[in-house]
């Protein structure tokens, strides 16, 4: 847009400019007349406002008064016609406006208003097809990144040469995907960069946008979307106020980064599932320890090193929509924080995750400190032991039943947690659990299925609620009475009695062995 000093210096109309010349450099967004005492409510900022001061007459302080009101609507600047009313701009408008940097204009009696807004409404014209002309030209370039193949560092390189300024895609967890930076530009630490972004521009619901100006020059930070899904935050700083052509490149850019990402997030998400299917037929012991082996080497285990399972209970992540994005945000976080292999699946209403770490309890404890926030909802994070890659499912059961065997407030459970589920999952292979259950539970187990009579539960929960019936029948949600005719039908089947701590006792652990059968 012209400039106050432009439209003086370049225009050829004799204008002068009696004051405020430090002001000058404000820009003309647009030119209006009009001979109000007061003007301000139908102005919007930045216009050129021209008079002849006919509402002036009222002296010093009505014309005081009216310059303050311009300046308190944020006006570019003020074209004073002279001949009409006064031979002078008054004094009561040239010293304040000198004191507040406020552009004054002398327009002499010769010079018609209109020649002024053509003046100006011709050089928004040409700045309006430059602008046109810039965007095309950087929508070329970028452009023909994509169709050459290129990657997000490539487009920040041109975003560098094409304005000078630095730049760097974060991902939403704050990990770097690329940066670039123009000759004789200091790029400012990442860390602090993504410290400065707002917490709601990582969210889609959030804003667009966001800018920060100091000293040191200019920032912006525009969000990458593909689709209605957020990929990551572009920043582009300069050690400047950011001019038209730096918010054309970024806008361009952020268009052509948000394709780019969506290609690679269509790469990931493929290599995603595939890898997935892997790891959950690790998990369940599907597949043969020879082939499990071969296939996790294919996706980044060696045989030789060892791997941790992870269980995530997300609170709020229901569906197969939920869980899959939240996963998606659970394996690039995992990506960025493990130095070996990473694999994530969802397994049923759970996420899992096959790991390499060192401390694998601290990286639990980590992931869950970081997803478990007010934006992401509560989680539960259970750790299995470190086992060579052929014993993942028995690191699997141990990061699930460690969750299940404590309160729902204990946030990180691990091995140590396990209690009898571990005594069980350390001492009796498959076989002798299978038996063991057949042996306590066989009878229970034969009714249930000849009859639907949930006896199986029933036990269950009156042992769990400690030989309370009304507590038991509140977990089963049925009345007291009918609980106590399970369990006495139970004990008939069993020839035990359940009021009998031994009796109970190993009844709770034919149970605890089934649930890790069931798995």
């Amino acid at each position: 847009m012209p400039a106050i000093s432009d439209l003086v210096v370049r225009s050829g109309l004799d204008l002068i400019l009696v004051a405020g010349e430090r002001g000058s450099g404000a820009s003309i967004r647009w030119v209006h007349t009009s001979e109000l005492p007061d003007p301000a409510p139908w102005l919007s900022g930045g216009e050129l406002l021209l008079t002849t001061g006919m509402g002036l007459y009222g002296g010093p302080e009505v014309q005081g008064e009216y310059l303050r009101r311009l300046i308190s609507a944020r006006v570019a600047g003020l074209g004073f016609g002279l001949g009409f009313g006064f031979d002078t701009v008054p004094e009561a408008l040239v010293a304040p406006a000198n004191r507040c940097d406020f552009p004054i204009i002398g327009v002499p009696y010769k010079t018609p208003f209109i020649a002024i807004s053509e003046w100006v409404s011709a050089r928004l014209a040409e700045d309006s097809l430059e602008e046109a002309q810039a965007t095309v030209s950087v929508h070329e370039r970028l452009a023909g990144l994509v169709a050459a193949g290129s990657g997000p560092a490539d487009v920040l390189e041109e975003v560098a040469a094409l304005t000078g300024g630095w730049a760097i895609l974060f991902d939403l967890r704050g990990g770097v995907i690329a940066r670039a930076q123009g000759p004789h530009t200091v790029v400012p630490d990442d860390r602090k960069v993504f410290a400065t972004l707002p917490q709601a521009l990582l969210e889609v619901q959030g804003p667009a946008a966001s800018s920060e100006l100091s000293p040191q020059g200019a920032q912006v930070g525009t969000a990458v979307m593909a689709g209605t899904r957020q990929e990551g935050v572009l920043v582009f700083g300069q050690n400047r106020r950011l001019g038209p052509q730096d918010r054309i490149v970024v806008r361009h850019a952020t268009t052509v980064l948000g394709l780019l990402l969506s290609s690679r997030r269509a790469v990931i998400d493929a290599q995603r599932r595939v890898t997935g299917d892997i790891i959950s037929e690790g998990f369940s012991g599907r597949l043969a320890r020879g082939e499990l082996e071969r296939r996790l080497e294919l996706v980044g285990f060696p045989p030789g090193a060892e791997v941790t399972a992870l269980v995530l209970e997300p609170k709020d992540a229901t569906g197969d929509d939920a869980l899959d994005g939240y996963a998606a945000g659970v394996d690039d976080w995992l990506g960025l924080h493990c130095a070996g292999g990473v694999r994530t699946a969802v397994f049923g209403e759970r996420i899992t995750a096959l790991v390499q770490h060192e401390t694998p309890h601290i990286l639990a404890e980590t992931l869950q400190a970081e997803f478990g926030t007010a934006r992401q909802g509560e989680v539960r994070v259970g750790v299995g032991e470190s086992v060579a890659p052929r014993s993942m499912r028995r690191s699997y059961l141990g990061a699930l039943f460690a969750l299940r065997a404590t309160p729902d407030e204990r946030l990180v459970a691990g091995p140590r947690d396990l209690g009898s589920y571990g005594f069980l999952m350390s001492t009796q292979s498959r076989p002798a659990l299978e038996s063991f259950v057949r042996s306590v539970l066989g009878p229970l187990v034969t009714r249930d299925l000849e009859r639907a009579s949930d006896l199986v539960s029933s036990v269950g929960a009156y042992i769990e609620a400690g030989g309370r019936w009304e507590a038991g029948a509140a977990a089963l949600g049925v009345h007291r009475h009918t609980l106590r005719y399970r369990v006495r039908q139970a004990e008939e089947l069993l020839g035990r009695d359940l009021t009998v701590a031994e009796n109970r006792l190993e009844l709770w652990l034919a149970l605890k062995a089934q649930e890790i059968l069931n798995e």
